[in-house]
């Protein structure tokens, strides 16, 4: 009744006022249960409200009832009653009643009245002699205070008047207590005296009056304004009733309507929409939903507005939304679901995920919701490349709490799983609290939190307040004071960025057992104290919200107030103050690119490189573009082979990473002296070494001496090339050289090669292998085109049976004259290198310090080349 006053708004004003009496005596003890609703754990705001109008008369508390309740148990297991009390060794005893004290007073009140007719000589068979020592007395009751018994024989009970006040253990709590106790005057026919023990707070300026301005029966005031006040108040209960049926009929009709339900076949979904894989990407899937993946498959790390994508997708009425599936076997729409679906669908708030629609048809149960671009606050929080400073935080912070303020007003009352990863940010920045209500729709329903790890179960637990991980019972939908306990977690996270609990060594299942356990003190929650730099009211703020208790928690418009604070200084609008972290973000961002740039470019030219010693400079270049290389002729060229003498047997006299460790120190110093040459190193197989000059870029008749200078280097190189692991062993080096045409084009798609092609290749091979060991053997061709440049010493050899080439005339290449080597000598050093030769130059297993080792024998033995580079 009280709350239904309350909500008509008759107890506003103080014009009306309530004043009950309760049979029930009363319990000093318990002075909160009367505010309380039926089956209701707390205490509502309403009901705050509507018992200050309220002065209940109620029989008062006994008085030293326990020593009587201890008599009547210890007389109770001797005789005559001989009723036994199996607690009675522990200390218990059994609940006596009030009607025990009243049985008790009856006796009580006849042994007196006997005991004096006796005294008196009357006779006790006499009632109403008997009746004369009762009536108008008073007698001390077993309840604890005096009592009257009247002319009629009625005891005149002993009363007490309650009202609302505040609870001192708890001043934001209130109950019943007594303020005023009823007394017996000494004129027993007189009404009792009221005697007041405290003050009465009454609504408005004093207590209401005692009747209405026109009487109770309206005989007061003038019958024609009572006429129309009369009919006024008819047609606006005709009007109101009206109005509260159409409302009916309306809400009726839009609850059948059923206009959150979507159907299934209206949704494009990409199942495959959370995935970073851009091969994933079908031609088939909306333009939306593509453009989403491509753009977080092409994203360059750090770019977080892309990263943050971690939820199915789809496309609806050409907008992408977010979709979130349940396993049901079925669903029955109730009224109830009807009614918890229209409320979702009306709740619309800057700070709240806008609920779209549903689909319940089984298989195909789903929820969706407005996309939000950037994640969740969780992902941000995690992404160490987002910069937030204290605008960023105070700005989340107040989106947050202005939600939860509108969510905790609205019909659903609290949100029951608030954590960072349902604080969604949408492309503006602005944070949208998610997956609350619809907790009809969501019971039963499989979440896969069954097949999930224990870790990653109790993970999800982080968040909860403590009263509820004890309690399993405990509704889905959660409380307001769990909410305000979620909350404080994350401040902590927002201001620590590491994490609900920060970087702690515990399990999450290790952290929920410390959370629960109710004998620790203090309460375990996160670290405080190294959190420096941050407001002080966001701390302290934060420490109540997690306090044990939760009556102690604030709600979260005091929240509000407190962290005002935080963010003075703000812009008041808050296009301005978006603009103003946007500047901040993209100033940020701007930093960020040119790192990124820059490393980029320096891994592109790394790329490059490792690129130009694989395949030359202009085919690499091609291939690059995408362009087609087309194998091309050369006339004249110069080759070279060469091999190592007895390299098979070597080979089988060491291990295998021996000879791998051979061959890598052997080829780095042959790298190292060729980088010096205007050649281009084809391939090495085994101990084979082949290097050309003359392409890809032609170089007129230089490549014969270019060829026959880096043989001689070669040659004088290895005369003194350590062996690691044979160190009285010398290398025997067989060289061949030949000049003449090839063609040259690259082979293959995957890891493409630069071949060359033609009998000038074989011939080559042939001067090689008929050749003799530390000895550089020439054709004849060759030998003619290092006359024509000059410098060099050749002996004729005579007549060579060549395989497949028969009988061919073959030179000696024994070294360079003394006037060449003086004029070379003589000429200025070019530090440029030759377009042929820039960065094309291959070597195999290089290590930085063989390299170094073998540049150095290189540059003692080394000859003056024809090009000094």
């Amino acid at each position: 009744m009280m709350m239904s006053l309350q909500r008509r708004g008759l107890l506003d004003k103080g014009e009306y006022f309530v004043v009950g009496v309760d049979i029930e005596q009363y319990e000093n003890q318990n002075p909160m249960k009367y505010l309380k609703g039926l089956l209701k754990d707390e205490i509502e705001e309403d009901a705050k409200k509507a018992f200050q109008s309220y002065l209940g008369v109620v029989a008062s508390p006994p008085i030293g009832f326990e020593d009587f309740a201890t008599k009547v148990n210890k007389y109770m297991q001797l005789p005559p009653f001989n009723f036994p009390n199996p607690v009675s060794s522990f200390g218990g005893m059994k609940k006596v009643p009030a009607e025990g004290a009243y049985l008790y007073d009856a006796v009580h009140v006849y042994a007196r009245a006997l005991n004096e007719c006796l005294i008196n000589k009357e006779d006790p068979y006499d009632g109403r002699g008997m009746m004369k020592h009762i009536f108008g007395r008073t007698y001390f009751s077993a309840m604890g205070y005096m009592t009257y018994m009247d002319e009629n024989g009625d005891a005149e009970g002993n009363y007490t008047l309650i009202f609302r006040q505040r609870v001192p253990e708890y001043p934001g709590r209130f109950g019943l207590y007594p303020v005023g106790v009823f007394q017996l005057p000494e004129n027993r026919s007189a009404l009792p005296n009221l005697k007041f023990l405290a003050d009465i707070e009454w609504v408005g300026d004093g207590p209401p009056a005692d009747e209405p301005v026109c009487g109770f029966h309206g005989k007061k005031c003038v019958m024609w304004k009572v006429a129309i006040f009369v009919s006024g108040v008819t047609a606006a209960v005709l009007l109101l009733a009206l109005l509260v049926t159409y409302k009916n009929w309306a809400y009726e009709q839009e609850l059948d309507s059923l206009l959150w339900k979507i159907d299934y076949k209206d949704i494009q979904i990409n199942e495959h929409t959370p995935s970073t894989n851009a091969n994933r990407v079908s031609k088939n899937v909306h333009p939306l939903i593509r453009a989403s993946q491509v753009s977080l498959s092409s994203n360059v790390e750090g770019d977080f507005r892309y990263t943050t994508i971690f939820t199915t997708v789809g496309v609806y009425k050409g907008r992408m939304l977010a979709v979130k599936r349940f396993k049901k076997k079925s669903i029955d729409i109730t009224r109830k679901m009807k009614k918890e679906l229209k409320v979702m669908r009306d709740l619309r708030h800057d700070n709240l995920n806008p609920f779209v629609g549903a689909c319940v048809e089984p298989p195909n149960i789903i929820i969706i919701t407005e996309y939000c671009s950037r994640g969740s606050l969780r992902d941000i929080l995690e992404n160490e490349d987002v910069k937030l400073d204290n605008m960023f935080n105070a700005s989340i912070i107040g989106d947050i709490v202005r939600g939860m303020t509108y969510l905790h007003e609205s019909p659903l009352r609290s949100h029951g799983n608030l954590k960072s990863s349902n604080c969604l940010v949408d492309s503006r920045w602005v944070v949208r609290i998610s997956d609350f209500g619809l907790h009809e729709l969501k019971f039963g329903a499989d979440t896969g939190d069954n097949e999930m790890d224990f870790e990653k179960q109790c993970e999800k637990l982080l968040w909860k307040a403590p009263e509820i991980l004890r309690d399993p019972s405990s509704p889905t939908s959660g409380t307001q004071k769990g909410d305000i306990y979620s909350f404080g977690i994350i401040l902590y996270e927002i201001i620590s960025r590491k994490g609900p609990y920060g970087h702690i060594s515990m399990t999450p299942s290790e952290i929920i057992k410390c959370v629960i356990r109710k004998d620790q003190e203090p309460p375990f929650r996160p670290k405080v104290a190294k959190l420096c730099g941050s407001f002080d009211c966001v701390i302290a703020c934060m420490q109540e919200c997690w306090t044990e208790q939760p009556e102690n928690r604030p709600d979260f418009k005091t929240i509000n107030a407190k962290l005002r604070p935080m963010r003075r200084g703000m812009k008041p609008n808050i296009f301005d103050n978006m603009l103003a972290m946007m500047e901040k973000y993209a100033n940020n961002l701007e930093v960020l690119v040119d790192e990124r740039t820059d490393q980029l470019n320096e891994e592109k030219r790394k790329t490059d490189a490792l690129l130009y010693e694989m395949l030359p400079k202009y085919v690499a270049d091609q291939l690059k573009r995408g362009h087609k290389v087309e194998a091309e002729s050369f006339d004249s060229v110069t080759i070279y082979f060469s091999d190592i003498v007895g390299f098979t047997k070597m080979a089988a006299q060491c291990s295998p990473l021996e000879v791998v460790d051979f061959l890598n120190d052997l080829y780095t110093c042959f790298d190292s002296i060729i980088e010096n040459y205007d050649v281009y190193k084809v391939e090495t197989i085994g101990d084979a070494y082949m290097v050309v000059s003359g392409l890809p870029i032609p170089n007129g008749d230089k490549h014969a001496g270019e060829i026959a200078s880096m043989a001689l280097h070669l040659l004088e190189a290895i005369k003194m090339f350590p062996l690691r692991y044979k160190p009285d062993d010398t290398l025997m080096l067989r060289i061949g050289i030949h000049s003449g045409a090839v063609c040259a084009g690259v082979v293959g798609r995957k890891m493409p090669r630069y071949c060359l092609f033609g009998d000038t290749v074989n011939t080559a091979s042939r001067m090689e292998s008929t050749g003799s060991p530390l000895r550089v053997h020439c054709s004849e061709s060759c030998k003619n085109l290092l006359e024509k440049l000059g410098g060099y010493v050749l002996e004729e050899r005579g007549l060579v049976n060549i395989k497949g080439k028969g009988d061919m005339k073959t030179f000696w290449l024994t070294g360079q004259t003394d006037s060449y080597r003086k004029k070379k000598m003589q000429e200025p050093e070019n530090p440029s290198k030759s377009t042929s030769n820039q960065s094309v130059t291959r070597s195999s297993l290089k290590q930085p310090n063989k390299l170094a080792n073998s540049k150095s024998i290189c540059r003692r033995l080394s000859l003056d080349s024809p090009k000094n580079l």
